[in-house]
């Protein structure tokens, strides 16, 4: 809401007129109000009628908008923002990373091994135990070993996301369940770690992590909308108003999630989707990005950009670079990271989506993506 204080502090006298017939039902006073209003960027109160900021200016011209029904919020000199717009996020997994195993709070290998073996206990009729949040500075090298959830769950599968979402976390039993092993290639999109014998040492990176999560049971519709839920409180009280979610859709119920909560009007805050752009499939995939950006205008819910994955990332060496990656002793690797998307692909994609009206967001880290 507070995201209109620009162009309505401009237009002072305009608005005050436009509520004059009545009072205000929210207002603010006492306070330092930022405006974002180069020639004015102050002001201590302003008052709100119908969900709409109707007066930016002192304690006395708001005040003259207040009546019975008014609820006046003394700020006692604090200051009030316009609402934070955040241009990357991903709510929907974050809130279930926050109702399942939860490593987001956590920095330490004792704290994982803690974190997991409580909420193991806790919930031992879970077939799976599954979370995330988990930190590639933790470890050496980016890479969680399995043995250190082999010590605290031995009789369950566990797999953990990444707090960044490019790389997982199992246990041995998960590994078993996938069939991953030294025999298993790796995929064009992704490693695996291994030990010195080849065998999965314990972390599968980008599009390798598919390999166990085809495995784990499906969350359905009502986790992932839940998980909107919890993720859209949390934003909410950092000061976060409105997003851009950069991978809507693709493997996850992620659109439907957001359409179900702004057809309800539960969604309170301004979303933008990304599409995901399915780097398996070509350019005819964009008949069906236009049907669904026809379906996502619910609400405070646009589906209006593409989200296209070009590479990894630099701390697990999936990000597309020109010279090879260096090891623990500062050794080249055979390692140059993946271009997920051929150049000529990339073009024809983009300059089709530009001309169908998309906004393009393209993650491109390394120099050669």
């Amino acid at each position: 809401m507070l995201c209109a204080l620009r162009g309505r502090a401009r237009r002072q006298k305009g608005t005050r007129e436009m509520a004059s017939n009545g009072n205000a039902d929210l207002a603010f006073v006492n306070g330092a109000v930022y405006t974002v209003d180069a020639t004015r960027r102050r002001a201590s109160a302003i008052a709100v009628s119908a969900g709409r900021i109707v007066s930016v200016g002192s304690d006395d011209d708001v005040r003259e908008l207040v009546g019975g029904g008014t609820e006046v919020l003394d700020l006692r000199g604090r200051m009030l923002l316009p609402g934070f717009q955040d241009a990357h996020v991903h709510p929907p997994s974050s809130g279930f990373e926050m109702l399942h195993c939860n490593l987001s709070e956590a920095y330490a290998v004792e704290d994982y091994e803690r974190i997991v073996a409580e909420y193991a206990s806790s919930h031992p009729d879970d077939g799976w135990v599954v979370g995330g949040g988990w930190s590639m500075d933790v470890f050496p090298g980016g890479n969680p070993p399995k043995e250190v959830l082999d010590a605290v769950v031995r009789d369950r599968p566990v797999y953990l996301t990444s707090r960044d979402g490019h790389s997982a976390w199992a246990n041995s039993r998960a590994f078993e369940i996938a069939g991953l092993t030294r025999e298993t290639p790796d995929p064009v999109d992704g490693w695996i770690v291994r030990d010195e014998a080849g065998e999965p040492a314990g972390t599968v990176h980008e599009g390798a992590f598919l390999l166990i999560e085809r495995h784990v049971p499906d969350p359905t519709l009502s986790d992932w909308v839940e998980g909107l839920r919890v993720a859209q409180r949390h934003l909410h009280s950092l000061g976060i108003t409105a997003w851009q979610d950069a991978h809507v859709g693709g493997s996850y119920p992620t659109f439907d999630a957001y359409a179900q909560l702004a057809a309800s009007g539960e969604l309170t805050a301004r979303v933008v989707g990304a599409l995901w752009w399915d780097r398996h499939r070509g350019i005819e995939q964009v008949n069906d990005l236009l049907e669904a950006r026809e379906r996502g205008r619910i609400g405070r819910f646009a589906a209006t950009t593409v989200k296209i994955m070009q590479d990894g990332v630099v701390e697990n060496h999936t990000a597309a670079v020109l010279e090879p990656y260096l090891d623990a002793d500062a050794r080249p690797t055979r390692s140059r990271g993946t271009s997920f998307v051929e150049a000529e692909d990339l073009k024809a994609g983009v300059t089709r989506l530009d001309a169908e009206g998309f906004q393009v967001h393209i993650h491109a880290i390394g120099e050669r993506a």
